[in-house]
């Protein structure tokens, strides 16, 4: 499957710092506790914010199937989905090693990472177990 480059700026400098180390960061509250989505804005407060790994594991709470044409005039069908990480944050991806025709709601899933560009992206891929 193709994936479109992308491209950091200061505001996701960090996050592609973290990806291509093959971590997933979350942005963590020092002051609360609560783990926010990786693009919450740090810069407000940024001794109040730290990034952190995520476990990288989650589970499908909404998802869909994109359906496409590709350069060679073949199509393709690709599930794409929301997935609630562990820690509580979603994180809209793509979701791969699964069928487009099962049913994903509850699917367990888990990060993994590749160059789209100059930078490494995540997508998450399906475990075996479906969380219900």
């Amino acid at each position: 499957m193709a994936t479109i480059p992308v491209r950091r700026d200061a505001a996701t400098a960090d996050f592609f710092d973290g990806t291509t180390r093959g971590e997933f960061l979350l942005v963590r509250d020092t002051r609360t506790g609560e783990v926010l989505e990786p693009q919450f804005d740090t810069s407000a407060d940024p001794e109040r914010y730290e990034r952190v790994p995520a476990a990288g594991t989650g589970t499908v709470v909404s998802w869909a199937v994109v359906h496409q044409r590709e350069p060679d005039g073949s199509t393709s069908r690709r599930p794409v989905g929301v997935v609630e990480l562990d820690e509580g944050p979603w994180w809209w991806t793509s979701i791969e090693g699964v069928d487009p025709d099962d049913d994903l709601m509850g699917r367990r899933v888990e990060v993994a990472f590749r160059l789209a560009g100059e930078e490494t992206v995540p997508y998450f891929t399906a475990l075996g177990r479906v969380a219900r």
